[in-house]
């Protein structure tokens, strides 16, 4: 969908979006574009601005205004050195950091800078930087996941806790943090942390779906095949039930490490003819729009969007009840059903029951549509010009008018 919006306003809040890099064909890249795009159009000056782009091209198409600037300051690069010839390195090109950005910040003198928690190592630099500008930080991760102890043990494990220390002193200082649910930020707010809640918006909801889908006999699964996912015990609980549903499969949409692994184990159940993994689709949504369900089978997530674009679709979800999102997002009995967290055999029930409650299916898939309204574009970033305007209380005029004109790309 395009958005035309016209405004008037006597002032144009200026923004800076810090991020490592837009270059990859993912959720979170294709959030921040669309966020981006959607304030150009409500008459925000923006600014993106990255720092491990390289050469590689905009994943998403970003709104002609909008300047981009690459500090070219690749950190990932790093890790191909020895630790002490590393640690030199990296603060040689944090210092080369702080003096572009500190140049862009003078040129732009931004109202607002927004970061993610991907970005931590420059997290400091960006206070030093700050001025008068408000700074904002998005974790579109959850609480435990940003928190690297949790990965180590032994002494790596203590240095790591204070690793994680001195990141939450930094977040600490920034104006607000913006979590994408509620559990999520129950988690930062103990750490001392100043709080937002607003989810990710769904990218686009589809005007014309198919008013029933009981004849596809197709279960819908989507993301990277890597260990988060879980799609091993997405396999290993399809295996209980597939027997007795023999008109019925799985399509899996992605690639990752794990591929070879999933293939493998695939082939060892018996599922060839039943599990197909694919590549990704960038035209995703016609997979959701002829599926009968999605199932979400991740040990944790921080907002599964996957879930939200599915039910725009009309499609019911089964989902673990994993951190966080999916209890926030599925109504459980109403839109979908949630299962117990890393339970396969609760998996194995819940699936059999969605094959064979076709009516109750159909019901859900109604409700599972109607519910996802809420993350809309239009809805979710009411909530972020509503955070700006607080934060910035001049950003618009009391007769500042929107009018909005929808039209198909």
């Amino acid at each position: 969908m395009k958005k035309n919006i016209s405004t008037q306003n006597n002032h144009k809040i200026r923004i800076i979006y810090i991020l490592k890099s837009l270059a990859q064909k993912a959720g979170l890249d294709r959030v921040i574009a669309d966020k981006i795009n959607y304030l150009v159009g409500l008459g925000y000056n923006i600014s993106l601005v990255t720092y491990e782009q390289g050469q590689h091209p905009l994943s998403y198409h970003i709104h002609p205004s909008v300047k981009h600037y690459d500090l070219d300051t690749r950190f990932f690069a790093l890790a191909k050195h020895p630790l002490f010839i590393r640690l030199y390195y990296f603060l040689k090109m944090k210092k080369d950091f702080r003096m572009k950005f500190r140049q862009i910040v003078r040129d732009t003198q931004p109202d607002i800078i927004i970061t993610t928690t991907y970005s931590l190592k420059i997290a400091k630099e960006l206070l030093k930087e700050k001025k008068n500008a408000k700074i904002l930080i998005e974790s579109h991760i959850n609480y435990d996941s940003v928190l690297r102890q949790n990965d180590y043990n032994g002494m790596l494990k203590y240095f790591f806790k204070l690793y994680d220390k001195s990141n939450i002193k930094t977040l600490q200082k920034f104006d607000m943090l913006i979590a994408l649910t509620y559990c999520d930020a129950e988690q930062w707010k103990k750490s001392g942390i100043n709080t937002k809640i607003i989810p990710n918006p769904v990218t686009d909801y589809p005007e014309i779906i198919e008013p029933n889908k009981s004849d596809f006999n197709r279960i819908l699964a989507v993301g990277r095949l890597n260990h988060q996912k879980g799609f091993d015990k997405l396999i290993e609980a399809f295996s209980l039930i597939s027997d007795e549903h023999p008109s019925w499969h799985i399509d899996i949409f992605g690639h990752g490490e794990l591929q070879e692994e999933l293939q493998i184990l695939i082939n060892n159940k018996g599922l060839n003819n039943k599990i197909t993994i694919n590549p990704p689709k960038e035209d995703i949504y016609n997979e959701y729009l002829s599926s009968s369900f999605y199932v979400l089978s991740s040990s944790f997530e921080g907002l599964p969007l996957v879930l939200i674009e599915a039910m725009s679709c009309a499609l019911p979800c089964v989902s673990f009840d994993c951190p966080y999102g999916p209890s926030e997002i599925i109504a459980n009995g109403i839109d979908g059903l949630l299962v117990k967290n890393g339970d396969i055999k609760d998996l194995a029930r819940k699936m059999d029951w969605m094959i064979t409650h076709p009516k109750e299916r159909n019901e859900m898939a109604l409700t599972a549509r109607k519910n996802a309204e809420r993350y809309k574009i239009d809805n979710i970033m009411r909530k972020w010009k509503s955070l700006f305007d607080t934060i910035i209380p001049q950003s618009f005029s009391p007769t500042t008018n929107f009018v909005y004109n929808y039209e198909s790309e």
